[in-house]
C-alpha cells in the first residue's frame, strides 16, 4: 500500500513540476485534489473528491475513473454516485445519469445540486413532467439560490417554451448574476425569440465569466 502511494505521489510531483498541467487543468481545486487523492489512494473521500475537481474541470471521463475508484473503496458512497450521475449527464448517457441522481436524492432527497442535475437530464429524455418537477423541488428547498431557477429555465428552454424560459432565469439572476450556465440558457433563448440584442448582451457578460461558454454563444448567434 506505502510503495503504492509513493509511486502515485512521485508521477505527480513530477507531472507538476515539469509543467505537463496545462494552466486551465491547474485550478487549484484540482490540483489539491489530485495531491490528497495521492496521499490518501485508498480513501474514498479523496477519490470522491478527486472526481468532483473533474467535473468541475469539465473532465468526465477523469471523474468517472475517481469516482468508481471511490464506490470499488465504499460501496454505495453517495458523494461517488452524485459525481458519475454528474459526468454520466455531461458525456450525455442520460438515463444512466437519472438512475444514478435518484440513487443519491434516495439518501439525500433535498440536495438541490441532485435535483437540478437530474431535472436537465429528464428534460433531454422529454420526461418533461418528472423534468419540472424536479427542478421545482430543488427551488422549493432553496428558494433563495439561483441553482433550482436555472434547471426549470433550462427545462423550459428544451422544452421549447422560451419565454416562460427567460423569466424563469432573470429570476435566478437575482440571486446570482454571474451564474454562466444562466446566462448562456438566457441568450440561447433570447435568440430563439428574434431578440439578437439581448442575446448579443449575455454574450458580453459570459466573456467575462467563461470564455468557452461565451464563444458557443457566439457561434450560435452568428452561425
Amino acid at each position: 500500500m506505502k510503495k503504492r502511494a509513493a509511486a502515485v505521489w512521485c508521477f505527480l510531483v513530477f507531472f507538476l513540476a515539469s509543467g505537463l498541467f496545462g494552466a486551465g487543468a491547474a485550478h487549484g481545486g484540482l490540483r489539491d485534489a489530485l495531491l490528497k487523492a495521492a496521499e490518501a489512494p485508498d480513501d474514498p473521500v479523496a477519490q470522491a473528491e478527486l472526481a468532483r475537481a473533474y467535473n468541475l474541470n469539465r473532465e468526465p471521463g477523469k471523474a468517472f475513473s475517481a469516482a468508481r475508484q471511490a464506490l470499488e473503496l465504499r460501496p454505495g458512497f453517495s458523494p461517488a454516485l452524485l459525481e458519475l450521475a454528474h459526468a454520466s449527464r455531461m458525456v450525455g448517457n442520460h438515463g444512466q445519469a437519472v438512475r444514478l441522481y435518484e440513487m443519491y436524492l434516495a439518501e439525500e432527497p433535498q440536495s438541490v445540486e441532485a435535483l437540478a442535475g437530474n431535472s436537465e437530464s429528464l428534460a433531454l429524455l422529454e420526461r418533461w413532467d418528472e423534468s419540472f418537477a424536479s427542478a421545482m423541488a430543488a427551488i422549493h428547498e432553496a428558494p433563495k439560490k439561483a441553482e433550482g431557477y436555472g434547471a426549470l429555465g433550462r427545462a423550459y428552454r428544451i422544452a421549447g417554451r422560451f419565454a416562460e424560459a427567460v423569466e424563469v432565469l432573470r429570476q435566478g439572476l437575482v440571486f446570482r448574476n454571474d451564474s454562466a450556465s444562466i446566462l448562456y440558457d438566457l441568450g440561447l433563448c433570447c435568440i430563439e425569440l428574434g431578440d439578437r440584442t439581448s442575446a448579443l448582451a449575455q454574450y458580453e457578460r459570459l466573456l467575462e465569466l467563461d470564455r468557452e461558454a461565451a464563444s458557443l454563444l457566439f457561434r450560435t448567434i452568428y452561425p
